[in-house]
């Protein structure tokens, strides 16, 4: 009984990892690596291959850390909106569209407008999650092209 509720949490954690939104991890948890660098430089006990470097390295982690703020923010503000938008046009459909239609021209009107007005909404925030990881990635390898070239 044991070792399967271990399985079943293990499980239910890796899927949970696996379907993470994005922008809903810390800078911490989505550069662990780069994150315990960043610890020791402001501890000032970096390896020694850096320890000369402490500056170097406190500014790429500042780096970093303040670009990851604005991708979680740029993600966070699209996620907005379209949760907006789609609450607002399934209020607009329903003023629209009563239980008793009376005009199934309005109603088909409003019904377009919401899907389209929300596909819009929908695309802006996929475009928004992928310059996310975009960045994250180009973030990434500039941190650790610094650190290379620091050693």
């Amino acid at each position: 009984m044991g070792l399967a509720a271990v399985a079943i949490t293990l499980t239910v954690t890796v899927t949970a990892s696996a379907f993470a939104r994005a922008g809903g991890r810390s800078a911490d948890q989505t550069y662990p690596v780069a994150s315990a660098l960043c610890a020791k430089a402001k501890a000032a006990t970096l390896p020694a291959k850096l320890a000369s470097h402490v500056a170097a390295v406190s500014t790429a982690c500042d780096t970093l850390e303040n670009a990851f703020g604005s991708l979680v923010s740029m993600v966070d503000a699209a996620e907005a909106t379209l949760l907006s938008t789609v609450s607002v046009q399934k209020v607009l459909v329903a003023s629209v569209c009563p239980k008793s239609v009376g005009t199934r021209t309005a109603c088909a009107t409003a019904r377009a407008t919401a899907t389209s007005t929300d596909m819009a909404a929908r695309t802006t925030e996929q475009a928004a999650v992928a310059a996310y990881h975009t960045g994250i990635d180009a973030n990434r390898m500039t941190f650790w092209s610094t650190g290379s070239a620091l050693r």
